[in-house]
């Protein structure tokens, strides 16, 4: 884990205060996050306004260290060693069988196949993009929101990079809807994938040394906001 500090969390209490002060946001996700990042690590920032930005892994990147993050926000509960899930690809390993080194995939393949097709799609697109973008240290940046919006945990890692040998793959059932990736020194299930939506998941746990912290959100009226954001505009004209 990556551990902010004392003044990087304030940062971060502060940025998520003013963004919701703001009617026109309806949430911290997507952008949003990366932007905020972008403020608490002083790194700049590639804004979609003037920059075509391409689908790639790393949502951020710094070019003066090479480090890069993919940024995740999402809604759970924000208690210690909680488990929550985030798609991280659409992994169709069927229609890409051959490319992933297989004959042909179906769900009557056997799941350790399966699993090893779904490890060469990841991390393909991992390593891939990771050279493209000039990455050499991968990470995840998190943000863990209650569903009041007044509590978080931030959780920043390096993006996992596991081996086949280290994981086994199941069906969660006879019926075969959901493949699961078992971490062998523990039995935690760090993916799961689904055929039929073809969506690919990695599974985390909020660690003891997790920043959680709260905020109390408190919206301005529009009419204030916008006000105040001509105002600074036509300040600095």
């Amino acid at each position: 884990m990556y551990p902010l500090s004392s003044r990087e969390l304030e940062k971060l209490k502060k940025a998520l205060e003013a963004i919701y002060t703001v009617p026109f946001i309806d949430d911290v996700e997507d952008f949003i996050w990366e932007a905020i990042f972008c403020y608490v690590k002083n790194i700049p920032l590639v804004d979609p306004l003037t920059n075509i930005r391409k689908k790639r892994l790393f949502d951020i990147v710094d070019p003066s260290t090479s480090v890069g993050w993919s940024a995740k926000a999402l809604q759970s509960g924000v208690d210690i060693s909680r488990h929550f899930e985030l798609v991280i690809q659409r992994a169709d390993i069927f229609k890409k069988s051959q490319e992933l080194g297989f004959n042909s995939l179906s769900v009557a393949s056997p799941p350790e196949d399966l699993g090893l097709a779904l490890l060469r799609h990841w991390y393909g697109k991992v390593y891939e993009d990771a050279e493209a973008q000039g990455v050499t240290n991968r990470r995840m940046c998190i943000l863990v929101k209650s569903k009041d919006r007044k509590t978080y945990g931030f959780l920043e890692e390096d993006l996992s990079d596991y081996e086949p040998p280290e994981l086994y793959w199941i069906w969660t059932n006879e019926t075969k809807t959901g493949l699961q990736g078992i971490r062998k020194k523990d039995k935690f299930c760090v993916f799961r994938w689904y055929p039929n939506q073809k969506q690919f998941f990695e599974r985390f746990i909020l660690p003891e040394n997790t920043h959680i912290f709260s905020i109390e959100p408190t919206r301005l009226p529009m009419d204030e906001v916008v006000d105040l954001l001509l105002s600074q505009l036509n300040s600095t004209a």
